[in-house]
């Protein structure tokens, strides 16, 4: 099935061909913009929290990435049960 016809059937398709697009323009796009909000709009940007962290050892990168996979890890594992969860529930509204 060509591109287009993917696109304008599913919008996560278009999403993300439009995602890729912005990242093949411009490498540092999403880095930037996720500079900015965390400078302007993070609750960690807050001065006593970010002392916190920085004592904790969190504010080094690598602390931040594995943070950071773990949250990958654990909205897939959530993810998971949801389905699974939203899954029973249907069946047994269509059973009943």
């Amino acid at each position: 099935m060509p591109w287009w016809i993917q696109a304008s059937a599913d919008p996560a398709a278009a999403l993300a061909s439009a995602l890729a697009a912005l990242l093949l323009w411009r490498p540092g796009a999403l880095t930037d913009l996720t500079r900015y909000l965390s400078d302007r709009w993070s609750i960690l940007a807050w001065p006593a929290l970010s002392q916190a962290k920085s004592l904790l050892g969190l504010d080094n990168p690598a602390v931040a990435m594995g943070l950071g996979l773990l949250g990958l890890l654990l909205v897939g594992w959530v993810s998971l049960h949801l389905y699974r969860w939203t899954e029973r529930l249907a069946r047994r509204s269509a059973g009943a």
